[in-house]
């Protein structure tokens, strides 16, 4: 892997760069696997395409806008975003990584990286060499075709987040924000039995995120406690009722399945 990107490109990336043992990261497998069924071999040649892993510090960038893809990124632990920077020099989130996602899709059509990706907490961010990807997706299709649905399902979420800022109340946007962290953790097994599950935000990015402030954040936290549909800190989310939690925010997971 070249160390050229990493100290021009992407200056979030911390410590020593290291390879990865077997069987240490399959939640790209795990994902792709979710949106298209894959062989056993399959599965196996995507997670040896993850040679390499860097920590990501907290609130850095993995990626920045106009960025050439020289590589494919893949969250492998933690929880990052899509942003913009607007002329005002105002940040707007504008869609989520979760462990399992490619950081970016821009690879896919050799196009630029079209917004920047941030670390929300520490992160684990896996790199993959786009000759061996290629390969690999010329010799097994399947892989591909997960690839272009997962591509679609990051649009999507994309598409709700703007339905969320123009159309949804505050109790809606933040209850369907978490039905839909819920859902996309529980594919990649990383929501435990409880309905718990790790939420490295701030109620100031919540904020940012939804378009609210940190005070409204709060008072429509509180309102989804008393309702006894969450149960929210110290980094965790449990979802107490999640029937309920999907009725307040009309949710429809549907955009979230590759069929």
């Amino acid at each position: 892997m070249s160390s050229h990107y990493s100290v021009e490109a992407a200056e979030g990336f911390r410590g020593q760069e290291r390879t990865i043992g077997d069987g240490e990261h399959d939640v790209f497998a795990r994902r792709l696997n979710a949106l298209y069924p894959l062989q056993p071999q399959e599965s196996k040649i995507l997670e040896s395409l993850v040679e390499t892993v860097y920590t990501v510090a907290p609130h850095q960038d993995i990626l920045r806008e106009q960025q050439p893809s020289k590589e494919a990124l893949v969250l492998l632990e933690g929880l990052a975003c899509h942003y913009k920077v607007l002329d005002s020099a105002r940040r707007q989130m504008t869609g989520f990584v979760v462990p399992g996602d490619l950081c970016d899709y821009g690879f896919l059509s050799s196009s630029v990286t079209r917004q920047s990706v941030l670390s929300l907490g520490q992160v684990v961010v896996g790199r993959i060499d786009l000759r061996q990807l290629s390969a690999a997706a010329d010799k097994m299709p399947n892989i591909l075709v997960a690839m272009m649905r997962a591509a679609a399902i990051d649009q999507s979420c994309g598409r709700e987040l703007i339905i969320s800022l123009g159309a949804r109340d505050a109790l809606q946007r933040l209850a369907h924000f978490l039905c839909e962290l819920f859902y996309r953790l529980r594919t990649v097994g990383l929501v435990a039995a409880s309905n718990q599950f790790e939420l490295s935000m701030t109620q100031a990015e919540l904020g940012e995120a939804l378009g609210l402030s940190t005070v409204h954040i709060n008072r429509t936290i509180q309102q989804l406690r008393k309702r006894k549909l969450i149960s929210m800190g110290q980094g965790m989310v449990t979802i107490l009722d999640p029937a309920g939690l999907e009725a307040i925010a009309s949710f429809d997971g549907r955009y979230l399945r590759s069929n």
